[in-house]
């Protein structure tokens, strides 16, 4: 039986999901390396790494592509997940009333 957070979660990722996973990519990507060149410029200014542009941006757009690709494997692994523990349990309930 499905909870609610888990309901929650796959109405979201359904509607995610037929967007493309481009989309999700192009969005998230361009989104995020805002936030994380202002993090990672604090970080670096705090600690003295480095002073160069054109580096804070470019790492924190890798980083930011990174958790990008893993946060839509870990969403679509949990989702697959979901679905066939409820297509597995569906199909104990039909054995069990038969």
């Amino acid at each position: 039986m499905l909870t609610a957070a888990e309901k929650r979660f796959i109405k979201s990722w359904e509607e995610q999901r037929q967007g493309g996973k481009t989309k999700y990519y192009l969005l998230y990507i361009i989104v995020g390396t805002f936030p994380a060149i202002l993090v990672l410029s604090f970080l670096a200014s705090m600690f003295g790494w480095f002073n160069k542009l054109w580096l804070t941006i470019s790492l924190s757009f890798v980083i930011v592509t990174i958790a990008t690709v893993r946060s839509w494997a870990a969403n679509e692994k949990k989702f697959r997940k979901i679905i066939q523990r409820e297509i597995k349990e569906g199909m104990e309930r039909d054995e069990n009333e038969k």
